[in-house]
């Protein structure tokens, strides 16, 4: 079958009706919609359902696919709960994703999936369900996503040998977090914490939890007591390649530049970050040759001049935010584009006001599958 790539993005935008229809269209749709490959399976990883049909339909598919990765957002809709829990028990999952429990059936669900490697859970959760997580022999990665704080505190330092931990949730208990992550000192090597209620101390005793020597991803959201204590202790981690720091104000220039310092960077979200300079900027530029993400809006400090041997070394950057950077310039652009932007997708001056509409036009029409944000935050072939 003919591009195929494009089928396939114009079959995941369908309902379950559509793609039902579509397989009487022909045999070759019929066999792409049944085919057993990652591709396909995305399709049929995440559906609402508004009819007992559609969930029959949609659960026949994903035992035949014999899906891996499955996100699980609940409807309203009439449906015996057994059935439910019938259809995906049999899956060797390895990914789970729950938003809702209306019909509770999370714990129904954890005593069969024991090949689960990965949950993500976007509800609250009871501490009986908890003690059915750290009974799945193979879960490597806990993400817990929770809007609303939980109705009791949860004991999270059962958990041990953990490699990914995601707690983005009001209300954790810090002595229960601090446990959990010594639990799983050998093994964790991403973290990604909401620390909003956290003082410098406490903050100080999680990063010192902490493997230097393994610890690969760190992303810390709504922290406001950072210091150059903390951000020289980062420094030590030798095989940290993602990072959070947004708004980690109050750190000077040195600190900054040994967290840099000879460090090969994937990732960087450095938004409100002080002690990001020109110098500690060009430090990223020639040390992060790999650079795929790097957010550095209102670092006010920085200038044309090291934002464009940033754009140029870092040949693999895929998305760029240069939010409220006041002094850049059409000048931070390289002069010599040709080899350049063979990844990046999205390059935003949003709120940059002394960036020139007619150059970033000039811009997009040699790099058309760039998304280009100018001062008024509009996508620049679009207004």
């Amino acid at each position: 079958m003919q591009n195929k790539n494009i089928i396939l993005l114009i079959f995941t935008y369908l309902e379950l009706d559509d793609l039902a229809r579509c397989e009487l269209v022909c045999l070759n749709w019929f066999h792409f919609i049944n085919s057993d490959s990652i591709q396909t399976r995305n399709i049929f990883s995440k559906f609402y359902y508004n009819s007992f049909q559609q969930f029959k339909w949609h659960a026949n598919k994903i035992q035949l696919l014999q899906v891996k990765d499955l996100i699980f957002y609940e409807e309203d809709f009439e449906i015996n709960k057994n059935d439910i829990i019938n259809a995906i028990s049999p899956l060797l999952l390895e990914s789970l994703t729950i938003k809702l429990n209306q019909f509770n059936i999370l714990d129904q669900l954890l005593i069969n999936l024991k090949t689960l490697k990965k949950i993500e859970i976007r509800m609250p959760i009871q501490n009986s369900e908890l003690v059915l997580l750290t009974q799945l022999p193979n879960l490597e990665e806990l993400h817990l996503r929770i809007q609303k704080k939980t109705d009791e505190d949860l004991k999270l330092s059962q958990f041990h040998n953990l490699h990914s931990i995601s707690l983005q949730l009001q209300g954790m208990k810090y002595t229960e977090v601090l446990l959990m992550l010594q639990n799983s000192h050998e093994t964790l090597t991403e973290l990604e914490i909401d620390a909003d209620e956290y003082d410098h101390d406490q903050m100080l005793q999680i990063v010192n939890s902490l493997n230097q020597d393994i610890i690969q991803k760190l992303y810390i959201y709504y922290f406001n007591d950072y210091s150059n204590h903390i951000i020289l202790k980062l420094s030590q981690f030798h095989k940290l390649n993602k990072l959070s720091i947004y708004k980690a104000q109050d750190i000077d220039e040195h600190a900054m530049f040994s967290l840099f310092n000879n460090k090969q960077f994937h990732e960087l979200n450095l938004n409100q970050c002080d002690g990001i300079t020109d110098q500690v900027l060009y430090q990223i530029a020639k040390n992060c040759l790999f650079l795929k993400y790097i957010n550095l809006s209102w670092n006010l400090h920085i200038t044309d001049l090291c934002v464009s041997i940033l754009l140029s070394n870092c040949k693999y950057l895929e998305e760029v935010y240069l939010i409220g950077c006041k002094q850049l310039t059409n000048d931070c652009l390289p002069k010599n584009l040709h080899g350049l932007f063979l990844k990046l997708r999205i390059l935003n001056f949003e709120s940059c006001n002394n960036m020139n509409d007619n150059e970033l036009m000039n811009l997009k029409n040699q790099f058309k599958y760039v998304k280009i944000i100018n001062y008024y935050g509009d996508e620049i072939d679009k207004f």
